[in-house]
């Protein structure tokens, strides 16, 4: 999270094959992280960090860990697939009946039914 201190604002893309694959936008405290390859989002979430989990909701603890630092920092992620935002992370997190699910106030689910079909 350092990084984000340092990067005021900028914009980023990620080229695979010469393919653009991911935009990454900082402006004003918040990281727009949009995925342009369904691949690339499985792959992230199947790569190991800390945990032998690989299901979504087996990463819920280290999920909910992040938005949580994020928003003590005064920080927010969102996550988009193809401009769709699809999850938002730290402090502009607003769930209303997702806070039940998910168990914090850091994790904002914007579109459920995207998510879903991603992951599958």
């Amino acid at each position: 999270m350092q990084l984000v201190h340092v990067l005021k604002s900028g914009e980023m893309s990620l080229l695979i094959s010469e393919k653009e694959t991911l935009q990454l936008r900082i402006e004003d405290r918040r990281i727009n992280v949009n995925l342009l390859n369904k691949k690339l989002l499985k792959s992230i979430l199947e790569t190991k960090v800390e945990s032998e989990e690989k299901s979504l909701l087996g990463r819920l603890p280290q999920l909910r860990s992040l938005a949580k630092q994020l928003k003590k920092k005064g920080l927010t992620v969102i996550v988009s697939y193809k401009g769709t935002a699809l999850l938002t992370l730290g402090l502009e997190a607003d769930p209303k009946l997702s806070r039940l699910v998910i168990g914090s106030d850091a994790i904002e689910i914007n579109s459920l039914s995207k998510l879903i079909q991603l992951l599958v």
